[in-house]
């Protein structure tokens, strides 16, 4: 059986200005670009297939994750500033970081949403956008203010379409930790997670024994194609194994693994990050999982271009 496709994306998913690149190396308009070199194809019906939040994710969802207290100190722009690393953003009128930060970011958070309902109906689903693993219950990192997947995920078990016991897989392959995520889940037994990440940058290596935690698997400082893809064709398949007939994945296709990215530390070209994410699509294709797929880190000027890849490889699954 074929899976369904669909894209959930917003134009005013696009973060802060142009500027932002003075002070933090995240590039705000990724999404747009990505974007727009999807409407450059020709052999794709992107209309079709195009899903676009109308509003942000509501103050309910929220606090289904997020403690009242945190979401009541986005309101000065020292917290705001302290999430996005960028220290001046504090001198900023709060007004401003609410549309520029807090709202797009709201809207990425309703695309991890819709993207979740969508999937449950046997589709795979790409936002592009979301995917903010270091946001924790009561504090952002990261340049993480919202837990966008752990959102979406109590919010399909709060509207039935996903059991407390259906089984949650996270294939976290950014190039950092998610620590906001496994923090929220810890103590959930439903969600299992597979996390490859450099642990000689932010927020560094996973606490405790390896052998309690097989699927927390640390990389150093600038490995190349060779040993990433190894790692990942090793160790992804005995992950799935382990975690037979889920019921929901999530995909974490950070793109700063890409050699160059300042934050991700990594060395994987551009064309090894394309099959990575060839070989994650081909595998949840084939078993037919209904997954969902959030974009997350990436800091380098091609970013957008892997983000834009990525969403064509989902499509044309379809």
């Amino acid at each position: 059986m074929t899976m369904k496709a669909k894209l959930i994306y917003s134009p005013e998913y696009d973060l802060i200005s142009k500027g932002v690149g003075l002070f933090h190396p995240f590039d705000g308009q990724k999404y747009s670009r990505a974007w727009s070199e999807l409407e450059k194809l020709k052999n794709i019906d992107l209309a079709s297939m195009w899903v676009r939040p109308v509003q942000e994710i509501s103050d309910e969802a929220l606090l289904s994750v997020h403690t009242s207290d945190y979401l009541q100190s986005l309101s000065k722009s020292s917290a705001i500033s302290s999430i996005i690393e960028i220290p001046l953003a504090r001198f900023l009128p709060n007004s401003l970081l609410q549309s520029r930060i807090i709202k797009p970011m709201k809207l990425a958070c309703e695309g991890t949403r819709l993207a979740t309902q969508y999937a449950l109906d046997d589709t795979m689903v790409m936002n592009v956008g979301g995917g903010f693993h270091h946001a924790y219950a009561d504090h952002g990192e990261g340049f993480c203010v919202f837990a966008d997947v752990a959102i979406a995920i109590q919010d399909a078990r709060n509207n039935g379409s996903l059991a407390v016991d259906d089984k949650v897989l996270m294939i976290d392959l950014d190039a950092h930790r998610g620590n906001g995520f496994e923090s929220i889940v810890k103590n959930d037994p439903a969600v299992e997670i597979f996390d490859m990440y450099n642990f000689q940058v932010y927020p560094g290596i996973h606490e405790g024994d390896m052998d309690d935690f097989p699927f927390m698997i640390p990389l150093k400082n600038k490995i190349n194609d060779d040993i990433y893809l190894s790692a990942l064709k090793e160790e992804l398949p005995r992950f799935m194994q382990a975690n037979e007939k889920p019921r929901l994945v999530f995909y974490n296709a950070g793109t700063d693994i890409l050699a160059g990215d300042a934050l991700g530390n990594l060395n994987v070209s551009f064309e090894g990050v394309v099959e990575r994410d060839r070989y994650v699509i081909d595998m949840l294709s084939s078993l037919n999982v209904p997954t969902v797929i959030v974009t997350s880190g990436g800091y380098t000027k091609d970013s957008y271009k892997l983000i834009a890849s990525l969403a064509a490889m989902v499509v044309n699954q379809a």
